[in-house]
Formats: structure tokens, C-alpha cells, sequence
């Protein structure tokens, strides 16, 4: 089972991670990490890929759910899985991440990780919709 993480400007990961367990309930092996406007990634690089590490038992993968891509974010996201890829870890970063795309991760965790990416990619297309009342009316 993938290990999922959610990393993202404060407070949106925590909000995001609530707004998951407040669906699913409890959800193991699934974290978040804030990252404040002062934070120093060399050390946020080396919390977040210890935690990770921990967390991955020898068959399991970590997915890495950012929010904005080039963003500080997930650009310490990104060196995170670089560490866990250099261990031997299976480790993807996706972003762009929305609420839909991290329901469909918890949702489809158990399936191969090149699998698990292209449904939460999905799963946030379909959650995206423009909805006009005015039509309705």
C-alpha cells in the first residue's frame, strides 16, 4: 500500500489532510507537512524523506501530493523524493494537487504507483467543472 504525503503552503496540506480523514476517517500511513514562508528546506529536505523512509516498509511506495509546482513546496517535495529514490525507495511527486486528486489516492492506493498516478489524475479532471447557475435558471 502506498504511503501518501501532502506538502504544501500553510495551511492548505492540513486542511487538505482534513478534509481526507473527515471522509475516509483514520488513514494510515498518510501525512501532511505545512511549509511556512521561513522555513529552511535543507532541513525540511531531510524531515520530510526521514519520515517518509519510516513510514515505507520494503514493498510499499510513497506518493507526494504538492500543491503548486515550482513552488517551494514542491521544489522541497521533490528533493524529498529524490532522497527516498536514491534509498531504493518507489517515489513520485504529482502537482497541481485539489481535494478530488487526494480522495482518489487514498482511494486507489493499493495499486501499483505509475497506476495510483494516472488515477489521481484523473480523479482531479473530474473534479474540476464549471458550474454556471445562471444556465440553471
Amino acid at each position: 500500500m502506498t504511503a501518501i504525503a501532502i506538502i504544501a503552503h500553510i495551511p492548505l496540506a492540513s486542511a487538505l489532510h482534513d478534509c481526507a480523514t473527515h471522509v475516509y476517517g483514520n488513514i494510515e500511513n498518510f501525512v501532511f507537512f505545512d511549509i511556512a514562508p521561513d522555513v529552511n528546506p535543507d532541513q525540511k529536505v531531510n524531515e520530510i524523506a526521514g519520515q517518509l523512509s519510516n513510514m515505507v516498509g520494503n514493498n510499499n511506495a510513497v506518493l507526494v501530493l504538492a500543491d503548486l509546482g515550482g513552488a517551494t513546496p514542491a521544489n522541497i517535495g521533490a528533493r524529498a523524493v529524490q532522497v527516498l529514490q536514491g534509498s531504493g525507495v518507489k517515489a513520485h511527486i504529482l502537482s497541481g494537487t485539489n481535494a478530488c486528486m487526494i480522495l482518489n489516492a487514498i482511494r486507489y492506493r493499493d495499486k501499483p504507483l505509475e497506476e495510483l498516478c494516472e488515477s489521481v489524475f484523473e480523479g482531479g479532471k473530474k473534479g474540476m467543472k464549471c458550474i454556471d447557475l445562471a444556465k440553471d435558471q
